[in-house]
């Protein structure tokens, strides 16, 4: 991804921020149970910071560990999911970055977990379990 601006972003009522302090690996969308259930969405988008140096600004994340040595940040106000944290990865949700559309995503995680109906026209590839990183434990 060569987007030379900042990696930054936060959450819906804007009281935790975040900037990523290198450039991301790449980004998938992910159809686990788990992600469905913290996002309420069918899937998830997540962009991967390999060294997981991200820096917290303004009021502090919430933390929920999901599965062992599995992080879940969040605000605790407005409830907006913001990461997946793991191995000392930081997957940040696509949707909370400032500018999401500077991201390409890449291929699609979990797919064997995909909603029945679910139809997609992108072309990447599907994997149907975790890619990269140790991936969450998905629930059905």
């Amino acid at each position: 991804m060569e987007w030379t601006g900042e990696w930054t972003g936060g959450c819906l009522c804007g009281r935790v921020r975040y900037r990523a302090n290198e450039s991301p690996r790449w980004a998938s969308y992910c159809h686990c149970g788990m992600c469905r259930k913290v996002s309420g969405a069918p899937f998830m988008g997540f962009v991967e910071f390999p060294g997981g140096d991200v820096e917290w600004l303004g009021e502090e994340a919430r933390r929920y560990e999901s599965s062992q040595g599995v992080i879940r940040r969040f605000c605790g106000t407005c409830g907006s999911s913001l990461t997946f944290e793991a191995d000392g990865m930081v997957f940040i949700a696509l949707g909370s970055l400032d500018h999401p559309e500077q991201v390409t995503v890449e291929r699609h995680a979990y797919a064997a977990s995909r909603l029945p109906g679910l139809m997609f026209v992108d072309d990447l590839p599907d994997f149907p379990g975790p890619v990269g990183g140790k991936g969450g434990r998905p629930i059905d």
